[in-house]
């Protein structure tokens, strides 16, 4: 099981406030924050079809934006429903969806939001968090608008990503609700999940990369993260991440060699990949890096291109099984291939022998190349004969082909949101 599928821990935490500590944070919190529902008809990313209960808050009264996680809006694929305190639920449509990140925004009608309703006010400093305390804002095991207090660790690299890490309970019904600083108010994370059988070991989303998400969006620009050129290795001892370890599409780009360590990018100092990301958001085409090889610095050239934002992405639904390229940057090595994504349970695919997380390899005897040419291939009233081949997690390697007879009935292209 993925990290990221780790979610939630399984205890509630009760408060018992001191009276050293203002309560007001707590108390403006539930002026922002919100309950969530989403009704996945086909889960796009690595979730089966279903319904979920989250938490999120409101970040632009103006824009009717609300911030959430990624999985609890069903990584834009399913129905959205957003309710204020005191209020009924009303419908919601995602408008940006970072499933590396975790994160989505979602929009309501301005008509929707109460009076009442104050904005929450993300931290967007980049100062440190070491010891800072806390409370994780949301609707644990149901007990709505709650809080659970603690401390940030510090923010962690893992999987790829940088987390928040803290020991305030963030249990299911709290993932995307505020991180709250109980001594400024601010929030300074999206609560994401829980490790299972652990206690005190919970995880947000920083607010750092979120704010520079919302900047571009205002200002109409593309929020993706770029694609890279390159793939980083990690030494987790020197707690260094950005060492370069191999380009995306074979060589590697020119100006680095293996083992080279980015440590600024335009004059900014870089750790990790989410914050050289979050520097590259936005910005097209090139931009200055400075490496480090052989204990000397060295100037070079790092060009990308912005990624496709996830709602503009298609995907094809052939009688309950959802192919799509993948949105997860791990299996990048893998471009060119379309994977089953989800298979509904129950659904003519399945018992067809469809199986989640395959790739196609060729649809009688054609490899295909593009979604609207799967769309082709997978239609008509004879039998198709699939060829899919399994891929390992641990390894990063495909293994066991797997064939079946499948005679399609309704195959429909359709873009993430409808």
């Amino acid at each position: 099981m993925s990290f990221k599928s780790k979610l939630m821990a399984t205890f509630v935490a009760v408060i018992v406030w001191t009276p050293t500590v203002d309560a007001s944070p707590i108390n403006d919190a539930s002026k922002y924050s919100v309950r969530i529902k989403s009704n996945v008809r086909y889960a796009f990313a690595e979730e089966d079809a279903g319904t979920g209960d989250g938490a999120g808050f409101l970040i632009d009264r103006k824009r009717g934006w609300v911030l959430t996680n990624a999985h609890v809006s069903g990584y834009g694929t399913g129905d959205i429903e957003v309710s204020f305190k005191g209020y009924d639920y009303f419908e919601a449509k995602p408008v940006y969806i970072d499933p590396e990140l975790d994160l989505a925004v979602v929009h309501v009608q301005s008509e929707n939001i109460p009076e009442e309703a104050k904005e929450a006010k993300l931290s967007c400093d980049d100062r440190a968090l070491n010891g800072l305390a806390v409370a994780a804002y949301g609707h644990p095991h149901g007990l709505t608008y709650s809080a659970s207090r603690g401390i940030i660790s510090k923010v962690r690299y893992h999987e790829g990503v940088d987390w928040v890490q803290t020991d305030a309970a963030v249990n299911p019904g709290n993932s995307g609700g505020p991180l709250i600083d109980l001594d400024t108010g601010d929030v300074v994370g999206i609560n994401a999940m829980g490790l299972e059988d652990t206690e005190g070991l919970n995880f947000a989303v920083p607010s750092q990369p979120v704010c520079k998400i919302l900047e571009l969006m205002m200002a109409n620009e593309n929020p993706s993260p770029p694609e890279l050129p390159i793939t980083f290795a990690v030494n987790k001892e020197s707690e260094e991440y950005l060492i370069v370890g191999a380009g995306t599409k074979g060589n590697l780009p020119e100006g680095f060699v293996l083992g080279d360590r980015i440590i600024s990018v335009e004059g900014q100092a870089v750790e990790t990949p989410t914050a050289l990301k979050t520097i590259l958001r936005g910005k097209k085409g090139k931009v200055n890096v400075v490496i480090k090889r052989e204990e000397k610095e060295r100037k070079a050239v790092l060009s990308f291109s912005p990624e496709p934002k996830i709602l503009d992405r298609h995907y094809v639904l052939a009688d309950g099984a959802l192919i799509a390229k993948d949105v997860f940057p791990e299996r990048r090595n893998l471009e060119g291939f379309f994977h089953v994504q989800s298979v509904r349970r129950g659904s003519y695919a399945a018992r067809s022998g469809w199986q989640k997380y395959r790739l196609i390899m060729s649809i009688d005897g054609v490899r295909p190349t593009s979604l609207p040419q799967i769309k082709e291939l997978l239609t008509g009233d004879e039998n198709k004969v699939i060829i899919f081949r399994g891929w390992s997690a641990q390894s990063n390697k495909l293994h066991d082909y797997h064939e079946i007879d499948y005679w399609p009935y309704k195959v429909e292209l359709k873009q993430v949101g409808e």
